[in-house]
């Protein structure tokens, strides 16, 4: 039954490739397919099913991927109409608006992601996890908050939005710390 399931898999990721020509509906069947071959896999066979399906889900979708780009002609190019963003800035205003972002993104994300995850830390404290649990929490959440703050306060258009999420992520650690 493994054959079958990772050959549908392959057929997924086929109809995903042939979606990408606009044809939505085949995208999402494709979608639908491989998730199905994925459950069958997990159910059959457990973790090793599920691992060895998502591998092959991955080679056929990375197969697909460098065919594409093979047989895909090449695009005239343009020459660029403004330099490209890392040119030093001539600008001091353009200078302290890349600071300000550094400055939002680094330490200020990495605070926010930080005090986010000691506030997680305080309430599986609260809820009976011994110290080594919650530590093993911590050190497993942060870096994994600070990497979605910073994705989403990079989408931001401006720094002033920039500034929501950490605030967003502050006031939710504050939250967490004091229930209870």
């Amino acid at each position: 039954m493994t054959a079958p399931a990772l050959l549908l898999i392959v057929a997924g990721i086929g109809l995903v490739r042939a979606g990408w020509g606009g044809r939505r509906v085949l995208g999402w069947a494709g979608w639908a397919v491989a998730a199905l071959a994925l459950a069958i896999l997990a159910a059959q066979d457990g973790a090793w099913g599920l691992a060895i399906g998502t591998v092959t889900a991955m080679l056929a979708a990375i197969v697909a991927v460098l065919w594409s780009g093979w047989t895909s002609p090449a695009r005239q190019r343009q020459p660029a109409r403004e330099p490209p963003a890392v040119t030093v800035p001539r600008r001091w205003g353009d200078l302290v608006r890349r600071v300000a972002v550094f400055l939002l993104v680094v330490p200020v994300g990495f605070a926010a992601a930080q005090w986010l995850t000691f506030g997680m830390q305080a309430l599986a404290r609260r809820h009976g996890m011994g110290d080594a649990d919650t530590t093993a929490l911590t050190l497993f959440l942060q870096p994994l908050l600070w990497s979605l703050l910073m994705g989403w306060q990079m989408t931001r258009a401006d720094t002033r939005r920039m500034v929501a999420p950490p605030l967003a992520a502050a006031v939710l650690g504050t939250a967490l710390w004091s229930l209870g």
